[in-house]
């Protein structure tokens, strides 16, 4: 399969219309449709279902393919970045993150590390927990920022807080004025969750602080992250728990309150793949050392709640 048609796949598989995939890619519709039923030739398996008046609907083959073309195109265009890197001398750092690392803590990180490494060239991917484990061990990321406590020894772990969950209320929602509720407050509200696959430790310690309150959450909806949680959200559509830092994502039609319980929280890691040293990984781990009391003591002057640091 060549890059060209691969692409030619995604722009329909997006779109899921052969009009509009050729109008993206400034070609007309016939040798599009020619180039997708020679790629299904060339792979064996029809990859979209096709009727007549009928947008076309992706097969169970063209639904793997465009998850992992998805994956493959962005490896593509890192491997492009990096080798720019390596012809302008700088030094890449590749960092994966989940949605509220990359939206509250990365910004200033990454902006003092960048000024105090010139040689350096951060690369920041927002992604899900388990697909930042996948990459470190294919070794597309150098570190990354998730919630998992503990895994098995292919990694290093470092725990760096305990964040407090807050919730995202609708702005019209009975509790939205409050600046503190207690988690049980929610129980008879519908909960917006991210998928249990992606993030599994997180997930569950969503779940099990509503247990401690006296409840199991209701959960009719599943978004794939942050972003599309609180735009959700927004729409009036339930209530989710997140941690600290994804307040730092603002969204109109949102507001965050404070969860009364103090031990509704947590954790917050970095981690890297055991025996691939990385200098620059070990410089950048520093910087967040040194930036994350800053926050903490900022937000503690501003009244607000915040991490509690662990190590040294």
């Amino acid at each position: 399969m060549e890059i060209r048609e691969l692409t030619y796949f995604m722009a329909v598989a997006d779109d899921l219309s052969f009009t509009k995939a050729a109008a993206r890619l400034q070609m007309s519709q016939p040798p599009l449709s020619q180039a997708i039923s020679r790629l299904e030739a060339k792979l064996g398996t029809r990859l979209f279902e096709r009727q007549a008046r009928t947008a076309p609907r992706l097969t169970p083959a063209g639904e793997l393919l465009k998850r992992e073309g998805k994956r493959i195109l962005h490896q593509i265009e890192q491997t492009e970045s990096l080798l720019d890197s390596v012809v302008a001398d700088v030094q890449p750092l590749r960092v994966g993150s989940i949605s509220s690392v990359l939206a509250g803590l990365l910004p200033t990180v990454v902006r003092a590390f960048s000024a105090s490494h010139p040689g350096t060239r951060v690369l920041v991917e927002e992604s899900e927990e388990q697909a930042i484990l996948s990459d470190l061990v294919r070794g597309s990321v150098d570190l990354g920022f998730t919630r998992v406590r503990s895994i098995d020894d292919r990694f290093e772990v470092e725990q760096l807080a305990l964040e407090p969950l807050v919730v995202a209320l609708p702005d019209t929602h009975r509790l939205a004025g409050e600046t503190s509720v207690p988690l049980g407050e929610l129980a008879d509200d519908d909960f917006i969750m991210f998928n249990r696959e992606d993030a599994p430790q997180a997930y569950d310690r969503i779940v099990m602080s509503c247990v401690r309150a006296g409840f199991n959450p209701r959960i009719p909806i599943h978004a794939v992250n942050d972003l599309s949680m609180l735009s959700t959200v927004a729409c009036g559509l339930g209530v989710s728990l997140m941690p600290y830092l994804s307040s730092y994502i603002p969204i109109p039609g949102v507001r965050f309150v404070t969860i009364a319980e103090d031990w509704a929280r947590t954790a917050l890691s970095m981690l890297w793949l055991s025996g691939r040293p990385n200098p620059m990984t070990t410089a950048f781990t520093a910087q967040i050392r040194t930036d994350l009391p800053v926050m903490r003591d900022r937000d503690l002057r501003a009244g607000r709640i915040t991490l509690e640091l662990l190590g040294g």
